[in-house]
């Protein structure tokens, strides 16, 4: 009888640890099957997302108020100047529109996802001279792109046009000015009783280098004379000496615009942003705003543009120019600014450069002031306006119109109020 017993427990502890093996075997096998789905469905969707991207860059369209985003590219695989386009069939307006090469920017994450499946190489942070080195193939470089741009200035892009270098020095010339844009701007960096920075419009004016039409360029629009068959011929003859997602067939369709526009009142912009030393930063919300103004202007060009100013603060009657609105702070940022010690109190200046430079200012340089000792600090600031961000950071400082060392917009002259 014992022995049937311990034959029987013997018999049960088998059959429970068999089971027990099939158990750990099935839910091993069904995770298996799992992780196998889930893996296969993610890399059908990295497909799926790549070819939708693709195509996206291939795709061109033409659109009543057109957006053409101009590269030029020289023999050693870097961009060297990229150009928005906007030409408006409804005005017959054309605007040119300058980007920075110089320009780094942010990729969002989700679009940074999307392009590591094209190039897991391509960094996060881009500087648009290099665009071409982050593609092996040069037109997914401008297709992708295309769609970096859209991201950076917040509008859509119709479609691109890639030229060289000669042509763009036979088509452009460039001309140094001031950019002037509105941008929120924060006072003092200082948290409100709501826990809210408080925020003002601030208008910035940053030096650039935008593109222009030549002369040369002009004369040959010209010499075409409104008249549509020649318009055609000098796109077909155009289109063999460029690169484009658009079609030469629907650029043509552009003709009837380009017939009745005058290249003397084509307008040229710098889009908003500053330099931090040689590298620039667009400012999204300004690009955007000023962007979305440009395209929607209803108002045709009859004058011809003054660049000693190109201002991106479009008027209207509730928007005035900044010369004309009393209360808008015009920021020293991205202004070169020039800091003397006027105190005879050691390190006083490299403590101010250290202070301005934290807050966002330009202070490449620091020096004595050996004139005379002051008391009160002097701002000399380069145009009237100029300055009044920069009170902030001095004791009831005196601000001067003029007298700026060469090579600065503003001179900062240490008082020794200012070292308490």
């Amino acid at each position: 009888m014992k022995k049937k017993n311990v034959a029987k427990m013997f018999l049960t502890s088998l059959l429970k640890s068999l089971l027990c093996i099939v158990v750990i075997l099935g839910v091993g096998f069904a995770s298996y099957k799992i992780s196998y789905s889930v893996l296969s469905d993610a890399n059908e969707n990295g497909s799926d997302d790549t070819d939708s991207l693709k195509d996206i860059i291939e795709d061109a369209t033409t659109d009543e108020i057109s957006k053409n985003l101009i590269y030029v590219s020289n023999d050693k695989n870097r961009i060297t100047n990229v150009i928005l386009e906007i030409c408006n069939t409804k005005t017959c307006n054309m605007d040119y529109v300058t980007i920075p090469v110089r320009t780094d920017y942010t990729i969002p994450s989700v679009m940074y996802r999307k392009l590591c499946q094209v190039n897991q190489e391509i960094p996060q942070v881009i500087r648009v001279a290099k665009l071409k080195q982050y593609f092996t193939d040069e037109n997914d470089a401008y297709g992708y792109g295309v769609l970096i741009f859209e991201k950076m200035l917040g509008t859509d892009i119709s479609y691109y046009t890639a030229i060289d270098q000669e042509t763009y020095q036979s088509h452009y010339a460039q001309e140094n000015v001031k950019v002037a844009y509105r941008t929120k701007s924060a006072l003092n960096n200082t948290p409100g009783p709501d826990g809210v920075t408080p925020s003002s419009n601030t208008t910035l004016q940053t030096k650039m280098k935008i593109s222009v039409i030549s002369d040369s360029y002009k004369n040959q629009i010209k010499d075409l004379g409104h008249d549509k068959e020649k318009i055609a011929d000098y796109i077909k003859e155009q289109y063999e000496r460029v690169t484009s997602n658009l079609t030469e067939y629907n650029k043509i369709g552009y003709v009837e615009a380009y017939e009745k526009m005058d290249a003397d009142l084509y307008h040229y912009w710098g889009i908003p942003g500053t330099y931090n030393g040689k590298v620039f930063e667009v400012d999204t919300k300004a690009a955007k705003k000023a962007l979305k103004r440009l395209t929607n202007n209803t108002e045709k060009y009859n004058t011809v543009q003054d660049l000693a100013v190109v201002n991106m603060i479009m008027t209207s009657s509730s928007d005035k120019l900044p010369e004309d609105t009393e209360k808008e702070v015009i920021s020293s940022k991205g202004l070169k600014i020039y800091v003397l010690n006027g105190s005879r109190i050691a390190g006083l200046a490299s403590a101010k450069k250290q202070e301005l430079e934290n807050a966002g200012y330009t202070v490449p340089q620091v020096g004595n002031y050996t004139a005379e000792t002051l008391t009160t600090t002097r701002i000399k600031v380069s145009e009237k306006g100029q300055g009044e961000d920069l009170k902030q950071y001095f004791n009831n400082p005196e601000i001067v119109v003029g007298g700026v060392t060469e090579g600065y917009d503003i001179e900062i002259i240490l008082g020794t109020i200012d070292a308490n």
